[in-house]
């Protein structure tokens, strides 16, 4: 097994024909490196002047970039690279990735298969963190150092971080991709999926509000209520003040599972609902419920104490919320893609028409 590790820079930084310099290495399975090379283009649009500034700063002048040869010069070297037996990896690569179908779609060339796995993600699995490291932040952990924005020593850098990151986990690349579930990147043609792990990695943060909200709607998904005359909460749509519906994410998912059972359903929104429960007089919640009392006269607005008896024993229930939020991803990430691929076949089909 061999890996190829790629990196790109723009002119800037957008499309039709930016691509300027595409730095590449290639190593063995043990990481060693065989090859390496800075192919220099000479972008089909002008450079902006602040990418040779003090802040972001190109390895080459202009005028080096001007000198180059035009894309389609130096694309059978490139497609060259991605043949055979190789993996291929970069650090955000996804950027790179979408650079590089740029320049082939710019230039009518024909398109280049791969599929590719991101650095920067791995890196983010092994810091056990949601969060976008630079890759000179994270080549700093490890005492990598290289000169940033020479793309050629970009690649060799990822390279390096992906090394030093295996051997912190005392796993082979394999080893981590299948303990992680690590899905590759794709590009097929023009069709572009990133790489992916649907996994929780970064521990479950409870304080958070985004989390504790994703697991409630993950938990409302299988929710269903029993449907039979003469429950104490028949056609009862309950809603809760925002305290008690965040506050302890797992004991207000216990008590909307005692109320589906006892017939009723609930709701985050103080209109779809027809009674409002509260503990806390002073949320904005709370208010609204007031204001659509006044107009709904068939709302009702009880204390937290009275729906408690109301609702009698609870079960106290353990959630494997690093499941449901794994299973939550897996969700989302199929819709987005199957969206994407309806709209492909839309824009196919109406040009197809005409």
């Amino acid at each position: 097994m061999r890996y190829l590790c790629f990196d790109i820079e723009s002119c800037d930084g957008g499309k039709n024909g930016s691509l300027c310099s595409f730095g590449y290495c290639i190593a063995d399975e043990n990481f060693n490196i065989i090859e390496q090379d800075d192919i220099l283009v000479n972008p089909k649009k002008k450079f902006n002047k602040r990418l040779f500034g003090s802040v972001i700063k190109l390895a080459y002048t202009e005028e080096v970039f001007r000198s180059a040869p035009r894309f389609p010069k130096v694309y059978d070297k490139i497609a060259s690279l991605f043949d055979g037996d190789v993996t291929v990896v970069g650090f955000s690569i996804i950027n790179d990735v979408n650079y590089l179908l740029d320049a082939i779609r710019t230039y009518k060339l024909p398109f280049i298969d791969y599929a590719f796995y991101d650095v920067q993600l791995m890196y983010a699995i092994h810091r056990h963190e949601i969060r976008s490291y630079s890759l000179a932040a994270a080549a700093e952990e490890f005492g990598i150092e290289f000169l940033e924005h020479r793309s050629v020593d970009d690649a060799v850098a990822s390279l390096k971080l992906l090394s030093c990151i295996l051997k912190s986990e005392g796993l082979s690349f394999t080893d981590f991709i299948n303990k992680y579930s690590i899905a590759p990147g794709k590009i097929k043609h023009s069709f572009i999926r990133n790489c992916y792990t649907d996994i929780v990695y970064s521990g479950i943060d409870y304080n958070n509000v985004k989390t504790k909200k994703r697991l409630l709607n993950e938990f409302m998904l299988d929710a269903s209520p029993i449907r039979k005359q003469g429950l104490p909460f028949s056609k009862k749509v309950i809603c809760f003040d925002e305290k008690l519906e965040l506050d302890d994410i797992s004991l207000t998912r216990d008590r909307i599972a005692k109320l589906y059972e006892l017939g009723g359903r609930y709701s985050s929104g103080v209109e779809s609902s027809n009674v409002f429960v509260y503990s806390d007089e002073d949320s904005a919640r709370y208010m609204f419920a007031r204001s659509v009392a006044k107009i709904n006269r068939r709302m009702q607005i009880i204390p937290l104490e009275q729906f408690l008896n109301m609702l009698g024993d609870i079960k106290n229930t353990q959630y494997d919320d690093a499941a449901i939020l794994c299973a939550g991803n897996k969700r989302r990430r199929i819709n987005h893609e199957n969206a994407i691929l309806k709209n492909r076949r839309a824009k196919y089909s109406n040009h197809s028409k005409k």
